[in-house]
């Protein structure tokens, strides 16, 4: 399998891509720790000034959690009870980064894509971001800690925190 986390250097400034394009970046269990492990090396390290995430390709962000894997990772309580902490730590090693984050979103952002987008500092999509949340169609529930991030969008929305539009390239906030 390839590297399921790919990092880059420009300087001070790093890039996580989620690589599972074939899957539209869908998160299997080898990316979510991955990722987690990433994302407290890169906040260790003095040198850096910015963390930027994207999805690997064109198509996504990322389509959440990889749901091929479920029968064998998820298959009971004890084995969702590990696999979620593993999730959460994750999410939690994106928020506590001392680095400003950024989400480079262009394409699919559903589900744990869009948990990993909400965690950072910034979201910047592009006109082809198509955002959501199917785990009702599942038959699953979100923990509270997958939700911090997508309450502190929704404050962000509530609160009337402005979006500005670049033009052909997308949308910001801040």
């Amino acid at each position: 399998m390839a590297e399921p986390i790919l990092v880059s250097r420009d300087g001070v400034i790093a890039t996580v891509a989620l690589n599972n394009p074939e899957r539209l970046n869908a998160l299997n269990r080898a990316m979510w720790a991955r990722l987690g492990e990433v994302m407290r090396t890169l906040s260790a390290d003095d040198d850096l000034r910015c963390v930027v995430g994207r999805g690997a390709g064109e198509k996504a962000f990322a389509a959440g959690a990889d749901i091929a894997e479920f029968a064998s990772e998820r298959a009971n309580a004890r084995q969702a009870k590990i696999y979620g902490n593993l999730i959460h730590e994750t999410m939690l090693s994106v928020a506590r980064c001392r680095h400003p984050t950024v989400a480079l979103i262009q394409g699919a952002c559903v589900g744990g894509g869009l948990e990993i987008a909400a965690m950072c500092d910034l979201r910047v999509c592009g006109q082809s971001s198509r955002f959501g949340i199917p785990v009702n169609r599942l038959g699953l529930t979100m923990a509270y800690g997958e939700l911090i991030g997508l309450l502190a969008l929704v404050t962000l929305l509530v609160t009337y925190v402005p979006w500005i539009s670049l033009g052909p390239i997308g949308w910001i906030n801040w």
